[in-house]
Order: C-alpha cells, then sequence, then structure tokens
C-alpha cells in the first residue's frame, strides 16, 4: 500500500539531515514519490517547504538539487493555479501567495516601485493617530481645511479624492515630505499604524526562488561541527567580486526579500547604501554580502555594517555588526529552515569576514543572543555555542562560573546546565578577544563625552556642541567646509575632540578626515579610526 504525504513526510524528516551515502537512495525515492502527491494542510507544506529550502542550500549532489528545484516548481504551479487564496497559506512567503504585515515607509516606499510584488493597505489599527493629525503636515495649505472637519481615515482620503487603489502610493509620497528628518518621519508613520496587504507577482519574490546568482554549486558530503575555528578567523579572505550597478541592485533585492518574506526588517537592508555593497565567495558554497548605510541613517561614531549569508545562492543568515576602530558588537541570526547545518562554521566565517574587512581585535555579544529575554536561546544552551569558539563572560564573577561548569560538562557526560545558571550568565555580555590588549570602546568615549558636558558646560548640550564645533574648526583650519552629511558628523566628532583634549595636529588631521568620510565610506572611515585608537 502506497504511504501518504505525511507518512513519507515523516520518513524524509528523519534522515534530510543526515548526510550519508547509505541514506541517498531513500531521499531520491522520497523526493520522487512526494511530487505525485499533495500535502492535506499547511503545516505538512510548512515542514515540507522547508525540508526542501534546507536540502536545496545543502544538496549532496545533483539529483538531489534537481528534485529540490522540481518540487519548489510544483509547488509553486500549485499556488498559480488554485482560484481563490487559502487564508491558511497567508504569512507563508510562498509563491502567489499574500502577506499582510507592517513596515517601515523607506521599505514600502521601495516596493511599491518593485515589479514582483504588489502593495495594497489593509487596514488602519484603531489604536493609531488619525490622518487628519499627521497630513496636517504634509498636505499644501489649502487642503489643510480638509483635516480640520474631523473626518475618518477613509472619509478623509474620499475627501480629497484619492482613488482606493493609489491610496497607500498617495500616502507614501506624502510621507516622503519628510524626508529631511528621518527619525521624525519614522516615528510619525509607526504611528498611523498601517497594516498592508502584499500580493506576490513573480515566483522570484518567494523563499523558495530568491537568490543570489551562483557559478558553481558545493555539494555536501558532511557537516563540517569540528574545525580550527582559531586558523579559519586568521585566514585571509579573497577579493570581493567586482560588482556592476545591475549586480547590486539584484543582490540587494535578494537582501531585502530574505528579510520581507520572512516578515523581518532591520536598519541595514532597509536604507542601505548599494554603493557599500561587497560579496565574498568563501568556502564550501558559501558567500557572505556586507554592507553599510545611507549617510542620514548613519549611527553617531560607529558603522553599523549588515550581513547576509548565503549558501548555494540561498540566504541562510541574517544580522550585523556595530564596528568602531578594532571593537565590535556582532549579532547572528540564521533562518528558521537552516537551522541544524553548520551553524559554527557560519558564524566563524562572518566574524573572519569582518575581522579582515575592518581589523577587528574584539568581538563581543550582547545577553539576547543567548538567552536575556530569549527562552529559546536558554533552552538550546546558546551560551554554550559562543563559548565553545572562544566568547567568555566580560564579567569576572561569571566567567570563572562558566570555567567551572565547563569543568562539570567535561568530567560528566551526562550534566546538563540549569536553566537559571544559563540565565545567570545574561547579566554579561560575551566577548572574543583576538589579540592581547582589549581596543577602546565606543561607550568608553561616549561616558567621556557625557561626563565633560555635565561638567564643561552644565550640561547644556546645545552649547556644549556649539562650542566645540567652532574649537575643532579653528584647529582644523579656517578653510575647512562641510556638507549637510559631514556636518552631522562634525558635531559627534568635536565632542569627542573636546572630552579627549586632541590638539595634535596630526590627531586633528584624522579626525577631519573622518568627518569627510563616514557619510559614504564605512571601510575606509574605520582604517582612520584604527589609525586614531591604534
Amino acid at each position: 500500500m502506497k504511504k501518504t504525504f505525511l507518512q513519507q513526510l515523516y520518513a524524509l524528516q528523519k534522515i534530510s539531515f543526515l548526510l550519508d551515502e547509505k541514506y541517498l537512495e531513500e531521499k531520491v525515492d522520497l523526493l520522487k514519490s512526494m511530487s505525485t502527491l499533495t500535502w492535506k494542510n499547511a503545516l505538512q507544506l510548512s515542514e515540507y517547504h522547508d525540508l526542501l529550502l534546507f536540502m536545496a542550500a545543502y544538496p549532496e549532489n545533483e539529483r538531489i538539487k534537481q528534485l529540490t528545484e522540481q518540487a519548489f516548481q510544483n509547488i509553486c504551479r500549485y499556488f498559480k493555479q488554485i482560484k481563490r487564496q487559502d487564508k491558511e497559506y497567508a504569512d507563508s512567503g510562498y509563491p502567489s501567495t499574500t502577506m499582510t504585515t507592517r513596515f517601515s515607509h523607506d521599505l514600502l516606499q521601495w516596493m511599491n516601485q518593485f515589479p514582483e510584488c504588489a502593495l495594497e493597505i489593509d487596514s488602519f489599527e484603531t489604536s493609531g493617530t488619525d490622518l487628519n493629525t499627521l497630513l496636517r503636515m504634509t498636505l499644501p495649505a489649502l487642503e489643510r481645511d480638509e483635516t480640520t472637519a474631523g473626518l475618518t481615515n477613509e472619509d478623509l482620503l474620499d475627501a480629497l479624492r484619492i482613488k482606493k487603489k493609489e491610496r497607500l502610493s498617495f500616502l507614501l509620497n506624502e510621507f516622503s515630505r519628510l524626508d529631511s528628518s528621518p527619525l521624525v518621519k519614522d516615528h510619525l508613520w509607526d504611528e498611523l499604524k498601517l497594516w498592508i496587504v502584499i500580493q506576490a507577482k513573480d515566483e522570484a519574490f518567494s523563499r523558495a526562488f530568491n537568490r543570489i546568482p551562483t557559478k558553481e554549486i558545493f555539494y555536501q558530503q558532511d557537516m563540517l561541527k569540528k574545525f580550527d575555528h582559531v586558523a579559519l578567523l586568521n585566514q585571509a579572505l579573497p577579493s570581493p567580486d567586482k560588482l556592476n550597478s545591475d549586480q547590486r541592485h539584484i543582490v540587494s533585492a535578494v537582501i531585502k526579500k530574505s528579510l520581507i518574506l520572512t516578515m523581518r526588517e532591520t536598519d541595514p537592508s532597509t536604507y542601505m547604501d548599494e554603493n557599500t555593497l561587497r560579496l565574498y565567495h568563501l568556502e564550501r558554497g558559501i558567500s557572505v554580502a556586507i554592507y553599510g548605510m545611507k549617510a542620514n541613517r548613519q549611527l553617531p561614531l560607529q558603522s553599523y555594517i549588515g550581513y547576509t549569508l548565503f549558501k548555494n545562492g540561498f540566504p541562510v543568515a541574517y544580522g550585523g555588526s556595530w564596528v568602531f576602530g578594532r571593537t565590535a558588537m556582532f549579532g547572528l541570526n540564521i533562518f528558521e529552515a537552516f537551522r541544524g547545518g553548520e551553524s559554527g562554521y557560519i558564524m566563524c566565517q562572518l566574524l573572519r569576514v569582518y575581522r579582515h574587512v575592518f581589523a577587528i581585535d574584539y568581538f563581543e555579544v550582547e545577553p539576547y543572543q543567548y538567552g536575556r529575554d530569549n527562552p529559546d536561546g536558554i533552552k538550546s544552551g546558546a551560551f554554550w555555542f559562543y563559548y565553545r569558539y572562544g566568547f567568555r563572560p566580560v564579567d569576572k564573577n561569571l566567567k570563572s562560573l562558566a570555567e567551572k561548569e565547563q569543568l562539570k560538562i567535561k568530567s560528566k557526560p551526562a550534566y546538563r546546565t540549569s536553566p537559571d545558571t544559563l540565565l545567570q550568565f545574561t547579566d554579561s555580555n560575551i566577548a572574543l578577544p583576538l589579540s592581547g590588549t582589549i581596543p577602546v570602546k565606543l561607550s568608553t568615549l561616549i561616558r567621556k563625552v557625557s561626563n565633560m558636558i555635565v561638567q564643561e558646560f552644565n550640561g547644556n548640550r546645545i552649547e556644549a556642541v556649539e562650542t566645540c564645533c567652532k574649537e575643532f574648526i579653528r584647529k582644523a583650519g579656517t578653510n575647512v567646509r562641510f556638507d549637510v552629511d559631514q556636518k552631522n558628523v562634525l558635531a559627534d566628532v568635536a565632542l569627542l575632540a573636546h572630552a579627549l583634549n586632541v590638539s595634535d595636529k596630526n590627531r586633528i588631521d584624522l579626525m577631519l578626515q573622518l568627518i569627510r568620510i563616514k557619510p559614504s565610506d564605512p571601510y575606509l572611515y574605520n582604517q582612520i579610526l584604527c589609525q586614531l585608537f591604534p
């Protein structure tokens, strides 16, 4: 008797992560057989789809690769053929399905012009700020009277004669008037609490087909769990790809979609400066894209550099690093379908990229990554995952506690660290020092600036900025000129220069270079920071 789809799904789940030649034929037979059957519900498809994603990113041979591709095409055809969209498949990232969600103004503006999907308004939350209040700030003066009549959001849009299909574009364009004040715009857009329906129009707008082009597939013969992570971190990087403008657009779109299709958003992907995008092709089918942000979205003094890691073209992991000189805060996120693969190797490849591109000597990870307000981190013992690759608690007492726990684990194979102890570890960041000394941290410098403002200016921030900027310009030279983006950096650098009592001409020149370079080139900017704080 032929087995059902569910029975075969269970069988595939048991062996899909086992890379052993003895399971190959069984995997092939299951993939071929399941392609002739149909799942019974959304849960079965979700589990099947995740298995296919994993096997496609970690294929053992060309046959497995072809069969997963055929399965994706079958799923794609299924959703193209059904006449009425079933709600249980919404928010899934499958081809031709819908998502109902909220995103930032900038991301929706990008999506609204993106040909692979169509957007329309779903609803306004009743707790959101009404359009009368918000459009009063953007509408032409002659139309502002419409906002004083106490109309509902829909009635106001009717009064302004905005057609149903054009309403989202209208709102996006109105809020674009606030682009010069991005933080104000973000706040007001968030207060609107607008829900959007996203309809996938092209198969490329799906988790299965959202990939970067790959020249060569790496066929997986084993899962690399044990390796010399120190040697890997010290291994030189290849040169990044030489991407033209079109190629940058393609990679950037895949990065944005990888988050959109999983209902996520990060600042580096949304506010990406495509000119800063670099793509490194590494070993075992791994590629890493790193990218900085547009000038008006950058953080003060440090660089928030995002990353997306690809495995055989599939986006597998995402996150970023907050880089300042030779130090960096680091965060790791692996998409659910790809967990259970080479997680440690993936993390070390990411650390390797940041280490060599930015000359990082010291990484830190915040407690959320291994358990604070994150029950999954406690359940999985994520602290020990980082510990295995050299991360240790910054707090001396917790570092000592971790050493004692490690001895228990080694001496008693059945021993498991208690959830309470794992939670205790989240009272401290963990760090990976790669040299003998700890480089200067941005947090230390910020405290010096704050203390200086209180002690010398009685807490008057406006006076402190004005005085320090004038002082810095006088030291740098009276002919110094800055554009709008550079002026934003000037205030931060000038405060720091005053707090550190910098008067040496060479250091002033380096700080001047920081002001000029930061808006456009995070790579050169950090090189200069490393000279300033060796």
